[in-house]
């Protein structure tokens, strides 16, 4: 495994994501993360929606492209919160 491999899933080991129940709740939680944890979020984020894609339970794939799109909400949330501090 490469270098930058070991470091993301380090960082992936650090950054705790709640299994959100709401927008509302994802969109809180993602307004306060700093750079390098919606760093983190956007890979798992996308990591999610490509496992969604090639899934062939369909209540998985349900699953995952709902947890994909709630740390897509938080990710967005992260990028709000930046331009409302400007």
């Amino acid at each position: 495994m490469s270098r930058s491999g070991l470091a993301l899933l380090g960082r992936i080991g650090r950054l705790i994501i709640p299994a959100f129940t709401s927008t509302e709740q994802a969109i809180e939680w993602g307004s306060h993360l700093n750079a390098a944890q919606h760093a983190t979020l956007v890979d798992i984020q996308r990591t999610a929606s490509n496992g969604a894609r090639g899934e062939r339970n369909l209540q998985r794939m349900i699953d995952l492209g709902t947890q994909s799109q709630l740390m897509r909400e938080a990710a967005e949330a992260f990028v709000s919160t930046l331009l409302l501090e400007r």
